[in-house]
């Protein structure tokens, strides 16, 4: 024998072992398809379940941001702010100076909320004013005002995309603070 034919029967024996493994089979890519498959079907649906909790807390939070925003204008000696609601996706704010801003509940944060709660809920936030009404703003006279020696209207703002509900209360210091209600009780976030 040369050393042609041994380096040759050296060659053909490593690849004989590495050409047999250069690909998959139809069993393994259709397994791994399958695998693929049932994953997406779990991870989809709590996806999206996860995406509308985080809207309507976020839009909750957004809320609850813009009522600590106007405290603050008001205590900075502007003058008073007033929040009523003209339907139950929109709140208004009038301006010391007449002027007055109209807010969409959800407008940066996505999804279909609304003022109210979903359901009969019989505990109220602390900061409530008595029984949750109609239109989820519970505040004396339908309107929230934040005064300029920092005080507020006492009361909450229920907020609910039909599934989860959260509520904004504001006591008369001006303290805001959001709720989220479960297990039959509304927790603080």
């Amino acid at each position: 024998m040369t050393k042609k034919s041994k380096y040759h029967t050296l060659l053909s024996t490593n690849c004989s072992l590495l050409c047999t493994s250069k690909a998959f089979t139809l069993i393994e890519i259709m397994v791994v398809i399958t695998i693929i498959g049932i994953v997406m079907v779990i991870a989809i649906p709590n996806f999206a379940a996860m995406q509308q909790r985080a809207r309507v807390r976020a839009g909750a939070q957004e809320v609850a941001q813009d009522f600590r925003y106007l405290r603050e204008r008001a205590l900075s000696g502007i003058g008073n702010f007033q929040v009523t609601l003209p339907d139950n996706r929109h709140y208004q704010v009038t301006h010391p100076n007449g002027n007055v801003s109209t807010y969409q509940l959800g407008q940066t944060t996505g999804g279909s909320l609304r003022f109210g709660t979903t359901g009969a809920i019989a505990v109220t936030p602390p900061e409530a004013s008595g029984p949750i009404p109609g239109n989820g703003f519970d505040f004396g006279g339908g309107t929230l005002s934040f005064q300029s020696r920092g005080s507020a209207t006492k009361g909450v703002a229920y907020i609910t995309n039909n599934k989860e509900n959260f509520a904004i209360g504001v006591n008369p210091l001006g303290k805001i603070r959001v709720y989220i209600h479960t297990s039959g009780v509304w927790q603080g976030l």
